[in-house]
């Protein structure tokens, strides 16, 4: 990486054009070739521009060499990450200072890389997100070529969860599988191996998802990490659901339950979520009723994001079960927790179904109609194949053919996009 990256990150910045940042000091022409690194400048030209730029000159002229202090202070940062992460707080306020321009590309880009880490790990993803794009993004990949193992490591598994929270699940499971021929520390490699399934599962590759998160199981029960290990057998047991074997995911499932040493954790929320759903395949729907209720309870003690998830299989259940009033209370009571667009089409999907088994299909049509269209949207294409069959087969039925038709063909681009993506895979 050549001083003209870190230039043009700050001229960017502070909104300056290459004309307004050179203009005095040197000609637009030869500003441009600094920064695109085919002009190496003088040490007067750099103090210049720093003073230009407003920024102290050490940061354009000691690139390339490392602070032994400031890498103590890196080291701190990367251990309150693992350890403390209430401590963090106080740590960047007794070290703004040293922070505020560190000079050492090599450097810079770790404090990045773990500032990244930081605000994942404490919940702001569209702030990490915003992170990655202004700071991390912009880093020439020829960089890396001269980089250490572990900083390029950091590197291609910040960039995993970078692109998985942007949903480019296979730009995500590209960089996951770089970490992971990088890594010697088994503990990340299990993490990574966890991501990937995610990564797939999003994908509905579901077969090659049981791959990854089978090896990430055996990782962590060798290193006797129980939690992620209940985190594991819980995402195969969502697996198995998906692939329509409840047997096996209640095995799963049960054998999470027995891993987990705390009381109640997050993960007890999402297994309890998942028992639920196999008793009402089993139509054990009272079961199944206490058993997402339970987990609901659960989610709301420990503010899972996930909560919301409970709340429509809920509806789910008692829509399955035929008890359409509790039905419509349970729908009118989750209103005011919604969040999202997404999160109203799935409760429109349930509202709709409600209107009609009441045959109140006006109501029925504006409901479902804007349930596809924000599914539509958001490429959530299990759900609309769903939604778009079920009122392409109400059309039908009162003879509407085009709107049949129009439905009907959505619910086709949907299946075909779940057929293309689910695959297999063994191991």
């Amino acid at each position: 990486m050549h001083i003209g990256s870190r230039i043009r990150r700050l001229r960017e910045s502070r909104n300056l054009t290459q004309k307004d940042a050179s203009s005095g000091i040197i000609s637009t022409s030869h500003y441009s070739n600094i920064e695109s690194g085919r002009f190496e400048p003088s040490s007067d030209v750099l103090e210049m521009l720093a003073e230009r730029l407003d920024v102290p000159i050490a940061y354009f002229q000691r690139v390339h060499e490392d602070d032994a202090d400031l890498q103590k202070l890196l080291t701190e940062y990367e251990e309150l990450l693992s350890s403390d992460l209430k401590g963090i707080q106080n740590f960047h306020n007794n070290h703004c200072k040293q922070f505020a321009y560190i000079s050492s590309i090599h450097q810079e880009i770790l404090f990045d890389l773990l500032k990244y880490t930081e605000l994942v790990k404490v919940g702001k993803i569209a702030e990490a997100q915003a992170y990655y794009s202004s700071e991390i993004a912009y880093i020439p990949q020829t960089f890396f070529e001269n980089a250490s193992r572990l900083l390029l490591e950091k590197y291609t598994f910040i960039s995993g969860l970078f692109y998985y929270f942007n949903k480019d699940y296979e730009a995500s499971i590209s960089h996951f599988q770089d970490a992971l021929h990088l890594t010697r520390e088994e503990s990340l490699s299990a993490k990574i191996n966890y991501n990937i399934s995610l990564a797939l599962y999003k994908l509905y590759d579901y077969g090659t998802a049981h791959v990854y998160a089978m090896r990430a199981k055996h990782q962590y029960i060798h290193l006797h990490n129980w939690a992620k290990s209940g985190d594991c057998y819980n995402l195969i047991a969502v697996l198995y659901l998906e692939q329509y074997k409840t047997k096996e995911a209640r095995k799963y499932i049960d054998k999470g339950f027995s891993v987990l040493r705390i009381p109640m954790t997050e993960t007890h929320g999402r297994l309890y979520h998942n028992l639920a759903f196999v008793l009402m395949e089993e139509n054990e729907y009272a079961q199944a009723l206490k058993t997402i209720n339970q987990a609901i309870e659960m989610k709301k003690q420990l503010k899972c994001k996930t909560l919301f998830d409970s709340h429509l299989l809920k509806l789910r259940i008692l829509f399955q079960h035929g008890d359409l009033l509790a039905l419509r209370e349970s729908i009118n009571r989750l209103q005011s927790e919604i969040e999202n667009e997404l999160e109203q089409a799935n409760v429109d999907y349930f509202e709709g179904k409600l209107y009609y088994d009441l045959g109140e299909y006006d109501l029925y049509e504006r409901k479902m109609t804007n349930c596809i269209h924000q599914l539509h949207a958001n490429e959530d294409w299990k759900k609309l194949k769903d939604a778009a069959r079920h009122i392409s087969l109400y059309y039908e039925s009162i003879k509407k053919y085009k709107n049949a038709y129009k439905f009907q063909e959505l619910c086709i681009e949907a299946y075909e996009r779940l057929t293309m993506e689910v695959k297999g895979g063994v191991e």
